[in-house]
């Protein structure tokens, strides 16, 4: 039984750690321009940059931060320049928005298995 539980905090460790990974990612991914000139809105873009650098990627808020900044990133033509990089932090985002969840929806498993009766 221990193995087993071993390899479930792994999972959920892990689970936290791509999210962490993938929310860096989209924020430095950004091209060398001024996001006012990529964003109509920045705060979006804002809220990310600082739950990345506040370590609060793993708050329910985050994916309220994600789906705005994901609302605000323009679907580019194909020829836009931009186009590679916004593809790559849509990615980036919807990656640690999985995670993310994944990682609250283990956690919530675990708190209600720790507190349901035990089968002996």
């Amino acid at each position: 039984m221990k193995g087993c539980r071993r390899v479930y905090l792994w999972g959920i460790f892990s689970a936290r750690a791509d999210a962490i990974r993938a929310a860096r990612q989209a924020s430095s991914s950004l091209p060398d321009i001024a996001i006012g000139d990529i964003f109509d809105d920045i705060r979006p873009m804002h809220a990310l940059i600082d739950a990345v650098c506040n370590r609060r990627v793993l708050d329910p808020q985050f994916e309220e931060i994600v789906d705005n900044l994901l609302e605000e990133i323009a679907e580019l033509d194909a020829d836009n320049p931009l186009a590679p990089a916004m593809a790559s932090i849509r990615a980036d985002l919807q990656e640690a928005q999985y995670f993310a969840n994944r990682f609250l929806d283990l956690l919530a498993a675990e708190k209600q298995r720790a507190q349901s009766p035990r089968d002996m």
